[in-house]
């Protein structure tokens, strides 16, 4: 009896501990430290919160673009845009260089990540597609208003809540691996902002 308990105290004490999840925070409310920009687009922290907008002096679309990559993770985000705005959240999209057209659009090309569209206008590609990809299954959430958006990538699976409500449910996953970024559309001149706060990462 003896030896059957050290056997079982000795696999305990070599068993390798379950890592807990760590949250770290992508904004800190102050300045864009952590963040790099791409192609267009006017991105500025104003009141804690970082707010973009289309630049008419260099028309197209923005990016502002995380250092860190992630795999699996549990991206929580808040965000609020103007009355017919557009807008959107990007995953898992590799780190390369970005620009305003064709397949060097984040989101685009056969290695490109996923963008999680806001937009309460755009019937195919409503807030929660996964733009020109997987349509949202539901309407949540409101222009002008802050809206939770949480984004779960695990393995091949994407998951996108906006407002509380699951509205995509997608797999399998092209990419693996990326940024996580923010974007100001720009095909057209436009006064449409879009604001984020509160951006954090669990993995």
């Amino acid at each position: 009896m003896r030896h059957l308990t050290r056997r079982a105290f000795s696999f305990a004490t070599i068993a390798p501990a379950l890592a807990a999840p760590s949250t770290q925070q992508l904004f800190n409310g102050k300045d864009l430290t952590g963040w790099k920009k791409a192609a267009h687009g006017i991105w500025t922290v104003e009141d804690g919160v970082i707010a973009g907008r289309f630049d008419p002096a260099a028309p197209g679309p923005g990016y502002l673009m995380s250092d860190g990559q992630f795999t699996d993770f549990d991206l929580k985000v808040e965000y609020w845009i103007s009355k017919g705005g557009n807008s959107g959240i990007y995953v898992r999209e590799p780190q390369r260089r970005w620009g305003a057209k064709g397949e060097e659009r984040p989101g685009f090309g056969e290695a490109g990540g996923y963008e999680v569209q806001i937009d309460y206008n755009d019937q195919k590609n409503y807030t929660g597609a996964l733009y020109n990809i997987s349509p949202a299954k539901r309407h949540a959430g409101s222009e002008e208003a802050w809206i939770t958006m949480r984004v779960v990538c695990e393995g091949p699976r994407i998951r996108v809540w906006s407002a509380g409500e699951l509205v995509n449910d997608f797999s399998p996953s092209r990419s693996k691996k990326g940024v996580i970024g923010l974007q100001i559309h720009g095909g057209k001149p436009h006064e449409h902002v879009v604001k984020f706060r509160s951006i954090e990462v669990t993995i």
